[in-house]
């Protein structure tokens, strides 16, 4: 299978917002699957390097992506979790 993400990552108000699309094809050609659709928020920092502002963004999401699902849980926190539109936690239970 091939893989591909989308991710955007935009300023809203204090906060930094990512979403990532995954998607994927099962077949060599043709439209690909999407896989998966999440999206983290985090308090700004007021980062004015835009390399920076991006990197921290993916790093955070990579940290958020890596924890365990949390027992119990209907939905992500507030800020720093996932709120996935698509009822899944992370992209290896897909």
């Amino acid at each position: 299978m091939r893989y591909m993400a989308t991710i955007y990552v935009s300023d809203v108000m204090d906060l930094v917002a990512l979403t990532l699309e995954l998607q994927g094809w099962r077949e060599d050609y043709g439209p690909p699957d999407v896989l998966g659709t999440y999206t983290f928020t985090w308090k700004g920092v007021g980062e004015t390097d835009p390399q920076e502002w991006v990197c921290r963004a993916l790093f955070l999401a990579s940290e958020e992506m890596s924890r365990p699902p949390r027992e119990g849980s209907r939905g992500g926190p507030p800020l720093g979790g996932p709120h996935t539109l698509t009822g899944l936690g992370r992209p290896d239970q897909a």
